[in-house]
């Protein structure tokens, strides 16, 4: 007699491994102190992060302990250079900053002036790159700085030509944007200069980085004094060095910024 033995009815799937509670309150707590611009006290952050000052004062301890940050004589906290090299750590196993250095590089010789890569960073856009022209400049442009969407060149660039679905949550949320006639004249050009250069004398103009479909992941800049900064000279050294990039970059399938091989 044949027997026939049916396949096992599949179970319910497996649940996935839940994030653990306590290092993403860390993680926030870090994301919190990135976005200060002065040492902050216990008591500010609590308020800020919405938890107890007796939690929020153990987080830092801990992540004092392990390297992250420093407790200054008067009390407060500050980063120390610990979250600095796991940037640029990130930047190299990306393969960004070895792929697009030389390029970087030849394009500040190019300008004279400091040439950077930034990208949307939650409310802000976010330098992952730089070159310098190898000289003393009185403009500076570190990796890491926070640029404004409303009054940097490479913010305004991104607020005006990032996806609709990546720039509406922002307005929504009631982020500050360029106005509409901005935004036109923007996607018109598809350059940007800074707004914010009145005061000390310094200038930018960015042009946009973009992955097959014309779909913008970023902007690249030139950075100087307003007086040596033209658009007509910043174009000529921008527009070429984006179209090489543009060459070298891809989104990979889990949304990160990365390079062809």
């Amino acid at each position: 007699m044949n027997t026939v033995t049916s396949a096992a009815t599949p179970g319910p799937p497996r649940p996935a491994t839940p994030p653990l509670a306590t290092v993403l309150k860390a993680l926030t707590l870090l994301d919190s102190l990135a976005d200060a611009t002065e040492p902050v006290r216990v008591s500010s952050l609590a308020r800020a992060m919405g938890t107890s000052r007796a939690e929020t004062h153990r987080q830092l301890v801990t992540l004092e302990a392990a390297g992250w940050m420093e407790q200054l004589p008067d009390g407060s906290y500050r980063l120390t250079l610990r979250p600095a090299h796991l940037g640029h750590a990130a930047l190299r196993q990306a393969g960004i900053g070895e792929r697009t250095a030389p390029l970087l590089e030849r394009a500040a010789r190019q300008a004279g002036e400091v040439v950077s890569i930034a990208v949307l960073d939650t409310d802000t856009a976010r330098v992952v790159q730089r070159a310098d022209p190898g000289r003393s400049l009185h403009a500076t442009l570190l990796l890491g700085d926070r640029l404004s969407l409303t009054s940097s060149a490479s913010g305004r660039l991104l607020a005006a030509l990032c996806a609709q679905d990546i720039t509406e949550p922002l307005r929504d949320r009631g982020i500050a944007l360029p106005d509409a006639d901005e935004l036109g004249l923007i996607n018109g050009t598809r350059w940007a200069t800074s707004t914010d250069d009145e005061q000390d004398g310094i200038a930018a103009l960015a042009v946009p980085l973009c992955r097959p479909g014309n779909q913008v992941v970023a902007a690249l800049s030139v950075h100087g004094p307003r007086e040596r900064i033209t658009t007509a000279d910043a174009l000529a050294v921008l527009r070429p060095t984006a179209h090489e990039i543009e060459q070298l970059l891809r989104l990979d399938t889990s949304g990160a910024l990365g390079l062809h091989g």
